[in-house]
């Protein structure tokens, strides 16, 4: 494990040693949605994006992620009715580019999957020390998807229609094989300074959409507001294992709503993703809150 991290991260090193990259990010928790810690827990995302000058002309981005799917532990969720534990880490990288009108973004991730990522054990310290309430993966008696080297490749499609200088309506489809399979169609309602942008990343997670594009720190100046919505059907899953009693939802949706603006010298993303239930006995539907902020160095 340690090996495989060691030769990832410096090929991101490498990488981004060629050129100033464009850096995104997006923080979810479910803490800042539902008030609670849960489900779709938490997740940090971290996009570097170049523009193309060693592949060709063709931009890219490099993706780095962690994420915490946990169950509830909660009365009103039973323990043999929630879904699986599952820490990941996730690498990836993918060309953010278009040809012509059309947006895409087409790339591959290695995700390791399982307690061999120590995101449990960095759960369970966080809430010891800190004293904040929240799921404690090691004293509860969910089950957790054990250790695995896993990956995708995915493929989104996207064409941004420009209704005035600043809104931008912009529908997208994608697919994706491998973790996790399935088809996606939505669209993304860009108003403001995030509208117009060359290229864009969406964080895997709650959806939300960043600019990718030199210009980007231009665009964090201006307000923004940002509306969407996706639904999502789901053929195979490897956070719900066949041991798991737990039966996953083939079809779920994701509403979105964001805004960012520019406060004192630093820019602040803050917006609100609302899910459908991911598996058939979940107690409730979900809405987590998602944080950016960038500081200029």
């Amino acid at each position: 494990m340690k090996t495989h991290l060691a030769a990832i991260f410096a090929l991101f090193s490498a990488t981004a040693g060629i050129a100033e990259p464009t850096k995104s990010s997006f923080f979810t928790n479910d803490f800042f949605g539902d008030g609670r810690d849960r489900w779709r827990s938490a997740s940090y995302t971290l996009f570097l994006g170049f523009g193309g000058e060693k592949t060709a002309g063709i931009s890219h981005d490099f993706r780095a992620r962690a994420e915490i799917i946990s169950p509830w532990g909660s009365k009103a969720q039973l323990n043999n009715d929630d879904r699986p534990y599952v820490g990941m880490l996730g690498f990836g990288v993918f060309a953010n580019d278009r040809y012509q009108t059309l947006e895409y973004n087409i790339g591959a991730e290695v995700l390791f999957v399982g307690d061999q990522t120590y995101i449990a054990d960095f759960q369970q310290s966080f809430h010891e020390v800190t004293g904040i309430a929240g799921y404690l993966p090691r004293d509860m008696p969910h089950k957790h998807v054990g250790n695995k080297v896993t990956g995708m490749a995915s493929a989104e499609f996207a064409r941004s229609l420009n209704l005035s200088d600043s809104v931008d309506f912009r529908p997208f489809l994608g697919l994706q094989a491998g973790y996790e399979t399935f088809g996606r169609m939505g669209f993304d309602l860009i108003v403001g300074g995030y509208s117009g942008s060359e290229r864009y990343v969406r964080d895997p997670v709650s959806g939300f959409l960043q600019p990718s594009s030199p210009n980007r720190s231009i665009r964090m100046e201006d307000l923004s507001f940002l509306i969407g919505a996706d639904y999502t059907y789901i053929t195979r899953s490897e956070f719900f294992p066949t041991w798991s009693d737990v039966e996953m939802t083939s079809g779920r949706a994701r509403v979105r709503v964001g805004l960012q603006s520019q406060v004192s010298v630093a820019s602040v993303f803050f917006g609100l993703t609302y899910f459908t239930k991911e598996f058939e006995t979940q107690y409730e539907d979900q809405t987590i809150g998602v944080l950016s902020f960038e500081f200029p160095f």
